[in-house]
């Protein structure tokens, strides 16, 4: 599984963890055992290129953590990777 964070202003009002700092969010998720990556933007094409690339990226790490695991058989707590998307207000069309 791969946790996304959709953060955009939601109707009138924003929510509070979509004003939070870049770094806090980082520092926020790392603390609670994940690798965040961040997609950020407001162009449709790029923001998909962004996306596709970091999922990528994330799934890349995921079957990492899940080969090593096989192969070691040793318990270990890894840092799973998670993405943090941050888009416009009504980009996403919900």
């Amino acid at each position: 599984m791969l946790p996304v964070l959709h953060l955009t202003a939601i109707r009138s009002t924003i929510h509070y963890s979509a004003r939070i700092s870049h770094e806090e969010l980082y520092a926020l998720f790392v603390g609670y055992g994940y690798t965040p990556y961040f997609v950020e933007g407001s162009e449709p094409e790029s923001m998909h290129q962004a996306m596709a690339a970091t999922m990528e990226h994330c799934v890349l790490e995921i079957r990492k953590v899940q080969e090593k695991a096989r192969q070691t058989g040793e318990a270990f707590r890894p840092r799973w990777p998670m993405i943090i998307l941050r888009s416009p207000k009504g980009w996403t069309g919900a």
